[in-house]
């Protein structure tokens, strides 16, 4: 697809609260890109906080819901990881917007995607992106389990989770009736 003649673009930025991250710096370089390509930007999407491993996010939705119309046919991220960081996910979600002829510029990795070669050196980006997500989900698990062991030992009283609602009243209440043969439910 010969980007030059298709100027109407669109950009999306993903960001994660818990890596206090700023949305705006992605803009910022995709408006620039933008400007540089002559490109009419459209829209921005953005999802602040909201995790790369979930498929349903609302300003994906709603550029996906905007692709289906036509609005656009160029879609310009940062990375590739900020659409997807799961690469059944992320390979559908290329193939259904080829499908409405919107071509994606990943400003990161430089590689357009809708070539052959584009296709497999996604498919590999997405792969390492998904293996990216499963090292800092075990890597969490490793750090809970660690400080849970690290309070049983020492009695720290530690636990990972809400603090229960439940105080001693409410566990004597549920004691009591308990003996007088109500059930859970009751």
């Amino acid at each position: 697809m010969d980007l030059a003649n298709k100027s109407l673009a669109v950009g999306y930025a993903r960001s994660s609260t818990l890596l206090n991250q700023n949305p705006d710096l992605q803009l910022e370089q995709i408006r620039k890109f933008s400007t540089a390509r002559n490109f009419n930007l459209f829209a921005e999407y953005v999802d602040q906080g909201v995790s790369g491993s979930k498929e349903k996010r609302p300003a994906l939705d709603q550029l996906v819901s905007d692709a289906r119309k036509g609005l656009f046919t160029i879609l310009i991220v940062t990375g590739i990881d900020r659409l997807a960081r799961n690469v059944r996910h992320l390979l559908n979600l290329i193939s259904e917007l080829d499908h409405y002829g919107v071509s994606i510029i990943s400003l990161r990795e430089n590689i357009d995607f809708s070539t052959p070669m584009g296709q497999a050196t996604l498919t590999i980006i997405g792969a390492v992106a998904q293996l990216e997500r499963e090292l800092i989900r075990e890597r969490i698990r490793t750090a809970l389990a660690s400080k849970k062991l690290m309070a049983q030992r020492t009695g720290s009283g530690w636990r990972c989770g809400r603090k229960s609602k439940i105080n001693d009243s409410v566990t004597s209440n549920i004691l009591e009736l308990r003996n007088q043969g109500k059930s859970i439910r009751k």
